[in-house]
């Protein structure tokens, strides 16, 4: 099966074992997972060991998760101020507040927004300011960076929430999204094993022109795209245990290192950075 097939047939593979489809939009360069309607997605979230939710990764992967993770806080940073040097940002969907704590100890402005309570609690004792929503934040406050570090993704209402944030921001303020790429080698190298597609949690899935049409709709100007190197070994290692191979971590970095070798010539990373400024 071909992962851009009209409708492809995904599992679940991190919490319920169910089939999700996937309906890829051909004219718009991006899919859609379907979700029926009333359904509750909060009961497809693990309770302890979401990514962004993790306080102290155990194991051998996980202070290799650990290292990896503090280079690449430092390697966001340096993105962002190469455009936006007064940095007052809002993270959303920041989990427990690693990126924003990072932020903070640097000197530099910041709050959150993350609908978990508990969560939003590790943040809170962090020093940070938080909202379990959008709806929290004082419609006084202005931003000059918002992020969305693989949240977009999970976002439902994606037009109304994407101005609803545009509205926070100063003028020529910064957004900054991180998503999977679907045009990626692993991806379809993966097909429907693939990690990134994460359904029923990942409701979207971008390629490159897909995500910069959907924010130049929404009255941003893209900037420039950069590469999330590690992702395609962490969603390859994934991928590889959901497909049912022997040796998942270690096939995981050669599959990884082959599509970061590929990317450099087509620049279809595993995952990247998008940065899109807010037009007057």
């Amino acid at each position: 099966m071909k992962l851009k097939a009209k409708i492809s047939k995904v599992r679940d593979h991190l919490v319920s074992g169910e089939t999700f489809k996937i309906h890829y939009h051909e004219d718009l360069e991006y899919a859609s997972t379907e979700i029926a309607e009333g359904l509750d997605l909060s009961q497809y979230y693990p309770k302890t060991n979401y990514a962004s939710h993790l306080q102290k990764p155990k194991g051998i992967k996980g202070k290799l998760y650990v290292f990896v993770q503090s280079l690449m806080l430092r390697y966001k940073r340096s993105i962002i101020k190469q455009y936006q040097t007064d940095i007052q940002l809002l993270d959303v969907g920041g989990g427990i507040g690693v990126f924003a704590h990072y932020l903070k100890e640097r000197g530099d402005r910041v709050q959150l927004v993350e609908p978990s309570r508990s969560a939003r609690e590790i943040a809170t004792h962090k020093g940070l300011k938080t909202y379990g929503s959008l709806n929290e934040i004082p419609k006084t406050s202005v931003f000059s960076v918002i992020s969305f570090w693989h949240v977009l993704e999970h976002v439902k209402n994606l037009e109304e929430s994407l101005q609803s944030y545009s509205d926070l921001l100063c003028s020529k303020g910064l957004i900054v999204i991180a998503v999977p790429n679907l045009n990626s080698f692993d991806a379809q190298y993966y097909g429907s094993n693939w990690a990134a597609l994460d359904v029923p949690r990942h409701l979207w899935h971008f390629t490159e022109n897909g995500i910069v049409r959907k924010l130049e709709e929404q009255g941003f100007s893209f900037i420039k795209s950069y590469p999330l190197w590690f992702d395609a070994f962490y969603i390859a290692s994934l991928s590889e245990g959901y497909a049912g191979n022997k040796f998942a971590f270690f096939r995981g970095i050669l599959i990884g290192l082959f599509s970061n070798l590929k990317a450099f010539f087509t620049k279809e990373y595993s995952s990247k950075i998008y940065l899109f400024r807010k037009k007057d």
